[in-house]
């Protein structure tokens, strides 16, 4: 259920939209809280230093009181150079930490301007003792810096300082606080990105990875349906071969069985009208010529039938058939014929396949070759039969076969209805090799063979 949901979110076409803007929101988060928690660190640092200074002043402050009464008790000059030393150190330091408070408090909150007044008012203070000290009435500036009055002020200007701290370290605090939650929001942000990032990627390769299986399933499909297919042609292809031979076959017997008795009876007929004594001897030279005629007819009936179907082959077995085959096409061509023929264990179907493409692979050198010689082989090597034709001839180009030319498809057919394998092999003025290589018959059923039992008709 879970699974299907989310396959069904994954497909749907607003997925990646919203994918970008989730993670488009996301960088934007993530680079506001950093800007926003840069901000507010450099504020709490300079804040840090605020606070630094607002102390670094009241010690110099409580430096030059010290040294001012200790200028007032024993009137020594040294005393005096600390006194002035620390009130100069003291106006550098409490103006730099107040420009600090001034610059991060700009809704001021902290109270500044009423302690940077009691500052100025103990700081006047002290140089009024001292002036009265150099002034010779030494006395006087005790009474004064010793009086509770005096005391009373710096204790209410200490707890002005206690206060500013307090408001500073307060909007301190904030800082932190407001620092942290940047710091979680960034971290929640960037946590969010990194899943939703991860469930993005995962959902993609789902996706990619059911495509991928899709495809193969769509690729094998359409790998099984050619295989289907191609084998239905071929075997479309090799029953057209074998029906075009069963068809040979009965064509050469009824010629050989109607015709041939009709042309021997046509013979005989002749034979006994020669005997009868009253035919006249022009008649007689009529006959001669008929029965000329009649034995070139003869002749021509016997090379249809050795064409359609030839009877070496069923006779004398299919080496002696291919070396007188051979031998015709070499008177035909004028040329060399070169055989070398071992014996072969092949079915009859498979010497008739091996006999027609050696025929068929002769008369492509007597139309197209133009050969100054011609090898013929075959032998067997193993479970393999093997037969190749091969000239010396113009050649040609094997993937441009004209439209129309079959010969080589139908060697193709006829080897591949058998198991076995065509190769071709020719170029431009190179030649031309036909080879073919069909299985051989097993042993066990090759006639003659003592294991193989009797032979039956």
């Amino acid at each position: 259920m879970i699974k299907s949901s989310i396959e069904r979110v994954a497909r749907n076409r607003y997925v990646m939209p919203v994918t970008v803007a989730l993670a488009v929101v996301a960088l934007g988060v993530n680079e506001s809280t950093y800007q926003h928690s840069r901000a507010t660190l450099v504020q709490g640092i300079a804040l840090t230093d605020a606070r630094l200074q607002a102390g670094r002043t009241l010690q110099t402050l409580t430096d030059a009181e010290t040294a001012a009464r200790a200028f007032i008790a024993s009137g020594d000059p040294g005393d005096l150079a600390n006194y002035r030393e620390a009130v100069n150190e003291m106006e550098g330091v409490q103006r730099g930490a107040f420009q600090l408070l001034a610059g991060l408090d700009p809704l001021r909150t902290v109270p500044v301007a009423p302690l940077r007044k009691r500052i100025d008012e103990r700081a006047a203070t002290l140089n009024q003792w001292v002036n009265m000290s150099e002034q010779g009435r030494r006395s006087q500036a005790q009474a004064l810096s010793s009086s509770d009055q005096g005391r009373l002020r710096y204790a209410e200007l200490r707890q002005e300082f206690e206060f500013v701290l307090e408001r500073a370290a307060a909007i301190q605090q904030t800082a932190r606080v407001s620092l942290h939650d940047a710091m979680l929001l960034n971290r929640l942000a960037l946590h969010g990105l990194v899943l939703l990032s991860l469930v993005a990627l995962v959902l993609f390769m789902r996706q990619l990875r059911e495509g991928d299986r899709q495809k193969a399933e769509e690729h094998q499909r359409l790998a099984s349906q050619v295989a289907l297919r191609t084998t239905a042609l071929r075997n479309l292809a090799g029953h057209h071969v074998h029906a075009r031979e069963d068809e040979r076959g009965r064509v050469a017997r009824e010629l050989h069985d109607e015709m041939g008795g009709l042309l021997t009876a046509m013979k005989l007929e002749i034979a006994r009208l020669r005997r009868v004594p009253e035919v006249p001897a022009a008649a007689l030279e009529r006959l001669a010529g008929i029965e000329q005629r009649l034995n070139e007819g003869i002749a021509v009936k016997r090379r249809i039938i050795e064409h359609l179907r030839p009877s070496s082959l069923d006779q004398l077995g299919l080496v002696p058939a291919l070396e007188m085959l051979c031998q015709d096409a070499a008177s035909g061509l004028g040329i060399a014929v070169e055989t070398r023929f071992s014996p072969v264990a092949l079915d009859k179907d498979s010497e008739l396949t091996v006999y027609r493409l050696v025929q068929e692979s002769l008369t492509n050198v007597r139309k197209y070759a133009q050969a100054r010689h011609v090898w013929v082989t075959l032998d067997q090597a193993g479970p393999r039969v093997r037969v190749s034709v091969r000239d010396d001839g113009r050649g040609f180009d094997v993937d441009a076969v004209p439209t129309g030319h079959h010969g080589l498809l139908g060697m193709r057919v006829r080897v591949e209805s058998h198991a076995g394998r065509l190769d071709i092999a020719s170029a431009p003025s190179k030649g031309t090799h036909v080879s073919a290589e069909l299985p051989a018959l097993a042993a066990e059923a090759v006639p003659g063979d003592p294991s193989a039992g009797p032979l039956t008709d």
